[in-house]
């Protein structure tokens, strides 16, 4: 360390720098950085002593060169000279970007143009991890420096090629250029003249007239009368363009609108034609001449009948509308929760949107195309809008870092999984930690969980009474319900039944070799078994009772007359009750079975006409037998081959014997269709031990 201080101390920096001049001159001379590198290796003194030397030996070279005007090849090869030496470590990484600052400092704009080539062409070298770093803040401040020399209007192309550069140079998710906040340029002002509205306007002088180039004077002629309203309105909508917020306000807005209207208008009645554009195409350039742009509006009231027939401008002006539009449309981060649309502000917008297409489309040269571009380009924006609402998120994906091999370190065993045992052990039985603030809350709510999920307050399952009523009444041709509006059309009630029949109905899972029908047709075959099956209401029971006594009476007052008729009278009465019944009875037998026919009281016997094994059994049968049959239902059951969870299921959702026999015989009776008869089900009361109801019921032994 004493012999480096020493080194340092006899080291001469002026006198090192003086010798590095000399070979840089010699060495930009012939165009090659051997000699120098060689000389600056061999030169003694340490690395730290030599560079800074070496980088003020650069700079003060390429300043002589700038004083004698050696021009921009000189000052380029003298940078590449650097460069290399910065790549060998010769000078120091910033030593290139302090010698570009110097030169676009020194040298004019036109010059400054044709060294920036040498910049755009080492893009892939300032991007170097050697390079990025040291110069990426030197390159950033040069540019903007550059920028704000140039004109807008008359070094576009210059200020273009800059701003590409920046975007090569940095990465896509750099955030230095973005504008984070959706913040405006309010300092865009655009000025105009402020004449009184009532004054006309007046001709221009001969020698205060423009120079026009050949081939344009008759533009100068324009179908729109040009006043000062036009003019105001015109000019008056950059504002609104400056600063769009303005247009959430109710007042401003007001001003917008009636600004706008009159500007399209104006556009659409003078349609520009596309032979003015092909004439200027035949004539022959003069030397030099190049499309120019002008990004700065001439705001002279002269100029207005000259810019309303310039096509350019009128792509400016529209394209201007769309970006407005398209702002007051879309979701923007930095929005407050009042800058929002009305419905008739959101209409209007959408029918200028689509006038101002319509015009850019009528709009020559190539109208059509540019209208579909600038569409494109506007759809594009809409997914940058949205990457700058999620907080600019990174484009490229993250790499994965290259691990080194791990010799001697021990390899990492995984960590044991816990198990809730050992958290309820832990915790001695009280509670149970599942990982989650919540579960664990949720779980601990019982101290029996296995009690608490077979609570009452835990059945949502219906009843199949209360989930089909209404089904079964919609089923009822009396009910007079169109088939479109019935319950079992609706495809979430057809889900909630076949849920239902499946947890709750035993038919649903009874064999058949009938192949699949749709869903409405199988539940109303399911609603025509489960109607039989439903208990009767007595409020149905007592409403038929009354209309049956109801209809005696008026039959008995119609058939009054003198009192020696009397027998006649109650014979007419009988054989009329008797054809009443009758009607009414096939009526039933042909009607929807909504409920079962009324039950007759055990021990009576039904039907004492002749009867025997082959007969079929009727609902009256199987109302009598069931209730007579008792706590022997099981057995009946059993007898008839009924399946062990069928029978639990019966007796869980029943709570009458009565009932659960009920549900027996009936689904027997169903299943077995014409093979139900009087001998099969004799037999099996006989089996069974309970012959006597079959000889209570009817009459046979």
């Amino acid at each position: 360390m004493k012999e480096n201080m020493a080194a340092s101390m006899d080291f001469d920096f002026g006198q090192a720098r003086d010798n590095f001049k000399d070979i840089v001159r010699q060495s930009a001379l012939q165009s090659s950085a051997a000699d120098c590198l060689s000389y600056v290796e061999g030169y003694e003194g340490s690395d730290s002593d030599k560079k800074p030397a070496l980088d003020q030996a650069f700079r003060d070279v390429l300043k002589d060169f700038i004083k004698s005007s050696r021009g921009c090849d000189e000052y380029m090869k003298l940078i590449t000279i650097a460069i290399d030496a910065a790549e060998k470590d010769i000078c120091s990484a910033t030593a290139p970007f302090l010698m570009l600052a110097d030169v676009f400092d020194m040298i004019t704009l036109s010059e400054c143009e044709v060294v920036f080539n040498l910049v755009e062409d080492k893009v892939h070298t300032w991007r170097s991890e050697m390079f990025f770093e040291a110069g990426k803040n030197y390159l950033l401040r040069m540019c903007n420096d550059l920028l704000r020399r140039l004109s807008k209007s008359q070094n576009t192309v210059f200020c273009g090629r800059i701003q590409m550069f920046l975007a090569r140079l940095f990465p896509l998710s750099e955030k230095s250029a973005l504008n984070l906040m959706s913040q405006f340029n309010l300092e865009n002002v655009t000025i105009f003249t402020n004449i009184q509205a009532d004054a006309k306007p007046k001709k221009a002088e001969t020698d205060t007239q423009m120079e026009v180039e050949e081939g344009e004077t008759d533009e100068q002629a324009s179908s729109v009368p040009i006043d000062y309203n036009l003019y105001r309105r015109f000019w008056s909508l950059q504002d609104f363009f400056r600063k769009p917020t303005q247009c959430f306000d109710k007042a401003q807005w007001k001003m917008f609108a009636l600004n706008a209207d009159p500007v399209l208008n104006a556009f659409a009645s003078s349609k520009l034609d596309d032979v003015k554009s092909s004439r200027k195409k035949l004539n022959v350039p003069r030397p030099g001449q190049t499309d120019t742009f002008f990004a700065k509006y001439l705001t002279s009231e002269k100029l207005l009948d000259l810019q309303l027939n310039d096509s350019y401008f009128r792509r400016y002006i529209l394209v201007q509308f769309l970006i407005l539009f398209q702002y007051l449309n879309s979701q923007v981060k930095f929005k407050s929760s009042n800058q929002i649309l009305t419905e008739e502000q959101s209409t209007w917008v959408k029918a200028t949107q689509e006038k101002i297409y319509v015009l850019l489309r009528e709009t020559p040269p190539d109208g059509e195309q540019f209208a579909k571009t600038v569409e494109h380009i506007l759809k594009r924006e809409e997914n940058w809008n949205n990457w700058k609402n999620d907080g600019c998120p990174k484009f490229e994906r993250e790499q994965p870092t290259d691990r080194a091999p791990e010799t001697t370190s021990k390899p990492k065993q995984k960590p044991k999984r816990k198990r809730i045992g050992d958290d309820l052990q832990s915790t001695g039985g009280k509670v149970i930690r599942m990982g989650n603030a919540e579960l664990t809350k949720l779980w601990n709510l019982n101290p029996d969980n296995m009690e608490a999920c077979k609570a009452e307050k835990r059945l949502f399952l219906p009843s199949l009474e209360e989930f089909f009523t209404e089904a079964i009444e919609q089923a009822d041709p009396e009910a007079m319900v169109e088939e479109e509006y019935k319950l079992t059309n609706d495809q979430i009630y057809q889900w909630k039944s076949l849920r239902l029949l499946a947890r709750r109905s035993p038919h649903f899972f009874n064999h058949s070799n009938n192949p699949a029908q749709p869903l409405n047709i199988y539940l109303n075959q399911m609603l025509s078994k489960l109607a039989k099956e439903m208990p009767i209401q007595s409020s149905e029971m007592q409403s038929s009772e009354n209309v049956q006594s109801s209809a005696e009476n008026q039959a008995g007052e119609e058939m009054k007359t003198e009192v020696g008729e009397e027998e006649d009278i109650k014979e007419a009465q009988e054989e009329e009750e008797e054809v009443v019944e009758e009607e009414e009875k096939q009526n039933k037998e042909q009607r929807f079975p909504r409920f079962p026919e009324v039950r007759k009281k055990s021990g009576e016997i039904i039907d004492k006409t002749a009867l025997d094994d082959e007969s079929p059994i009727t609902r009256n049968h199987v109302t009598a037998v069931a209730d007579m049959l008792g706590e022997d239902w099981r057995k009946l059951a059993i007898k008839l081959k009924f399946p062990e969870d069928d029978i639990d299921y019966f007796e869980s959702e029943n709570q009458e014997n009565s009932q659960r026999a009920n549900k027996v015989v009936t689904i027997w009776q169903e299943n077995e269709g014409n093979g139900a008869t009087l001998g099969i089900l004799k037999a099996a009361l006989r089996d069974i031990g309970r012959s006597d109801i079959f000889k209570s019921v009817f009459g046979i032994s």
